[in-house]
């Protein structure tokens, strides 16, 4: 029998792509076998796992990117001060009115006056009698008169309220609203004057200090310190109290109460007179920082008492805050 010459062709032929297919299998079944053999990637960058001895899978220990300055970094900014929520009036070492504030309408016009050096303090209601609402400055003239610029719990204007039989009752001035210091909420970038409103030499004014005359100073939300001696005409340099918020006259210049100063785990009691000298610390109050809205410091007029408010302790000087009990 004769063989087809095409029949043995075509067999050759699949013979052939027989062995090829056989090879590529052999060749796929190699490398899946040696690619199973490894451990896969994590897909986060992270380390594998690894298997400890007793069986347990434990995650492999990494070691945290430390951060590297770089020649545009900046430092930290001190965060703005704001309003402090208490004010504090002085007369002596053993007399002194406070009060606590916040926003109007919601914070009643409430002093205490104390007789016996902050031992003991008698409430006083002058939201009643005056419908009055927060008090922005308090001042004292004896033990049983005081004096107030509170906002009207009505539109929350400001308005001038005094007591003369030592909070008993009060009662509305407001004749008496014009010759008066303070600073409105409302208009933090302004400062009202016994000539009129003037311009604030900051952004927002936190505190206000006043002394004889046109002397004065302003605490700006920025933590400096502005003085004045024609009655907000002009204003001096800028002197910052890092941490400053609250300040007072005193003597021939100012105190300011700073928290958070370096140094200082209390209140810092710094010192600034009325030209441009330097603020220095004259005393670190406290052994706990108190929050910067809880701190009120005044100074009496004609004598070295200063009290000082923060946090819950009230304490007192006599030699214009060097010492302190």
């Amino acid at each position: 029998m004769r063989t087809d010459p095409t029949t043995t062709s075509q067999w050759r032929r699949l013979a052939i792509i027989g062995l090829i297919v056989f090879v590529v299998v052999d060749i796929v079944l190699v490398i899946w076998a040696v690619t199973a053999s490894r451990t896969p990637r994590e897909t986060s960058g992270a380390p594998a796992a690894a298997a400890s001895a007793a069986g347990r899978v434990t995650a492999s220990p990494t070691t945290p990117a430390r951060p590297t300055a770089t020649a545009s970094s900046a430092p930290i900014p001190v965060a703005d001060a704001v309003a402090p929520h208490r004010l504090l009036a002085v007369l002596s070492d053993t007399t002194a009115w406070r009060a606590r504030t916040g926003a109007c309408p919601a914070t009643p016009a409430q002093t205490e006056v104390s007789t016996d050096g902050g031992a003991t303090w008698k409430p006083s209601d002058a939201s009643g009698p005056t419908g009055a609402s927060a008090i922005v400055r308090l001042t004292v003239q004896s033990d049983r008169q005081a004096s107030a610029v509170a906002l009207s719990a009505q539109g929350c204007n400001p308005e001038f309220i005094r007591t003369y039989v030592a909070g008993d009752n009060w009662a509305a001035y407001p004749d008496q609203l014009g010759s008066a210091w303070y600073a409105d909420p409302k208009d933090p970038g302004k400062v009202h004057t016994p000539t009129g409103d003037k311009a604030a030499p900051c952004a927002t004014v936190i505190g206000l200090a006043v002394g004889a005359g046109g002397d004065a100073a302003v605490l700006c939300a920025g933590h400096d310190v502005r003085t004045t001696t024609d009655g907000g005409a002009t204003w001096g340099a800028p002197r910052t109290v890092p941490g400053g918020v609250a300040i007072t006259t005193s003597g021939s210049g100012y105190l300011v109460a700073a928290v958070g100063a370096a140094g200082c785990a209390g209140t810092s009691v710094v010192a600034l007179d009325a030209g441009s000298g330097e603020p220095t610390q004259r005393a670190c109050v406290g052994s706990t920082a108190p929050a910067p809205v809880d701190v009120a410091i005044a100074a009496g007029f004609g004598n070295d008492a200063v009290w000082l408010w923060a946090g819950d302790a009230t304490t007192r000087s006599t030699d214009g805050g060097t010492t302190w009990r």
